[in-house]
Parts: C-alpha cells; structure tokens; sequence
C-alpha cells in the first residue's frame, strides 16, 4: 500500500481546504471536502419526481479515508416499490483544484461533474443541456433537493430532506 500523496496548496495560497479554512466537519474528513460536511449523515424525505409524489432515503458517509463522500438516495413511489436509486461519490480533484461528483445511476449510466458552492448548499455544474441538481441547506438538520433540467420553468424534482434522529 502507498502512502497517500501530499496535498498541493490551494491555488490562492495558505490551506489547501480554501474558502473551507475553519469550517467545522465530521471527524475524518479531508480538508478539501469540508464545505460538503453538512450532507454527512442518514436522511429522510419526500417531495415529487417528474411529477409523482415520492418518498425517499439518502445515506452521506465518508469512504477510503474521508477522501471521498459516498451519497446513495433511493425514492419510492407512492406503493413503497423502488422509483429510483443512484450513488454520488464527491471528492475534490488536486489537478482541476475543483470539488467534483462522479454520479452513478441505473442502467450503467455515469457522469462526472463540477461542484459549485453556492450560498446555502452546493450545485452540480453539469453542461447546458443537463440537469442541474441543487442541494441546499432549509433550516437546522432539513436539505432541499432540486433537479431542475434547462428546458422547465420548474424543477422536475423537489426532495425535502430530514436528518434522521433530529436536527
């Protein structure tokens, strides 16, 4: 096993975290994600998916060595059964100096994109003819989760999501 490589310094110099330098965060974490610790944890949620009320389930957790975030979401439709499910897996790229999302969803599909901080949460930079997804702090221990493709005034889907246990 090799050691893990040194950390560049941030392109505006001082930490390589950033604008992310003091930021509280789950224990493990690597300074580079700390602007996305806020989505850590087990989350319950519902809201609408292209149109259909949905119900849902989304797990954040640290993987090999906090290096990376690993999100999986599953929606169920209004019967229980399985609507959708994908991963994320967040990790910030040392030679883009960039936060970027690797997205994996049924069947075999994946797409990797930037990752804005935007105030309030964080949006997926993912070209002008895809959707957006937006992931937006609503208050202690509650996200908003939009998809918002550029064709539609509206988002197509709206997820509010609650920290389970509690804020």
């Amino acid at each position: 096993m090799r050691p893990p490589p040194e950390r560049p310094a941030h392109p505006a110099g001082g930490s390589p975290a950033g604008p992310a330098a003091g930021l509280p965060g789950p224990p493990g974490l690597v300074p580079e994600l700390l602007p996305l610790g806020f989505l850590v944890g087990e989350w319950t949620g519902e809201g609408h998916s292209h149109g259909a009320p949905v119900r849902g389930r989304l797990q954040v957790r640290l993987t090999l060595g906090g290096s990376f975030l690993e999100s999986r979401e599953r929606l169920y439709d209004a019967d229980g059964g399985l609507d959708f499910e994908d991963r994320a897996f967040y990790r910030w790229h040392a030679g883009d100096t960039a936060l970027k999302v690797l997205h994996l969803q049924a069947p075999g599909w994946t797409q990797e994109s930037h990752v804005e901080l935007i105030e309030g949460g964080i949006r997926w930079n993912t070209g002008p003819f895809n959707p957006r997804v937006l992931l937006l702090r609503d208050g202690p221990g509650r996200l908003r989760a939009e998809v918002r493709v550029p064709w539609h005034q509206e988002p197509d889907t709206v997820i509010l999501w609650t920290r389970a246990g509690g804020a």
